[in-house]
């Protein structure tokens, strides 16, 4: 049986938490770490309450991508075999964990990754128009630059070998770290597949904080990481691709 682990980076959940660590749990028997990233609230007191998990817990908000390269580090430095990482506020279904699981087992990819587009349902939440309009506009970049074929390039719930992260580069601590991830994954060769979930929008105000709150500088800063990690590793953008929403 492979080392298996689900990670779950958690800023400001304290009204989930409890729940969706149950839900873990119901759907996985094996080792859970997670990523407290500076909560302001009670997350960090409920975390140390729960036993029997693993805890990373960053003294100031560090940034999303800083927890999931935590995960990967973590993971890689502990020997686990494969990895999921799934959000803390109940817009990912744990129930997926073992199929995500299964899919790595069954070898030919290294990321299985969640897509909440992939295939609707009259069931999914409407996405705020503004996150839906920048996820489209970078995921056509992605693919433009990978031939990934993606639906969906900023959904955190994802299945890796762990194996293929180890000579990932990646230093991008915000919200833009998928840009960083999927560039790096084509350039090093990684295969991918996607799985269908369900879009689910529970939190329809979140902040992603100063400047990038306002869609277009966010549509701004993620194009111009984009674009300073694909100088990184000499990788062109087709021309086609404009920087506009």
């Amino acid at each position: 049986m492979p080392a298996r682990l689900v990670a779950v980076p958690v800023y400001s959940e304290e009204r989930y938490i409890t729940r969706v660590m149950e839900r873990i749990r119901e759907f996985h028997k094996g080792d859970i770490l997670v990523i407290d990233d500076g909560s302001p609230d009670r997350s960090g007191e409920i975390l140390r309450s729960i036993p029997g998990i693993g805890l990373i817990s960053h003294p100031v908000n560090r940034g999303y991508g800083a927890s999931l390269i935590d995960a990967f580090n973590y993971a890689i430095a502990n020997g686990y075999d494969q990895l999921i990482t799934i959000d803390c506020d109940e817009q990912h279904e744990p129930r997926h964990i073992p199929a995500l699981f299964r899919r790595l087992e069954r070898g030919g990819v290294d990321i299985v990754s969640c897509s909440r587009y992939l295939q609707s349902s009259a069931a999914d939440d409407a996405p705020p128009k503004d996150r839906f309009a920048i996820n489209k506009k970078m995921t056509e970049m992605i693919n433009g630059i990978t031939g990934y074929g993606l639906t969906d390039s900023f959904c955190g719930m994802k299945g890796y070998r762990v194996a293929v992260l180890t000579p990932l580069r990646l230093t991008e601590n915000g919200y833009a770290f998928p840009l960083q991830f999927w560039v790096q994954a084509f350039h090093f060769g990684l295969t991918v597949e996607e799985f269908p979930i369900a879009r689910i929008y529970k939190n329809l105000d979140r902040k992603f904080g100063g400047e990038l709150d306002d869609p277009q500088r966010r549509f701004n800063h993620y194009f111009e990481v984009l674009r300073k990690e694909l100088a990184q590793w000499s990788i062109s953008l087709p021309s086609e691709f404009i920087p506009t929403i």
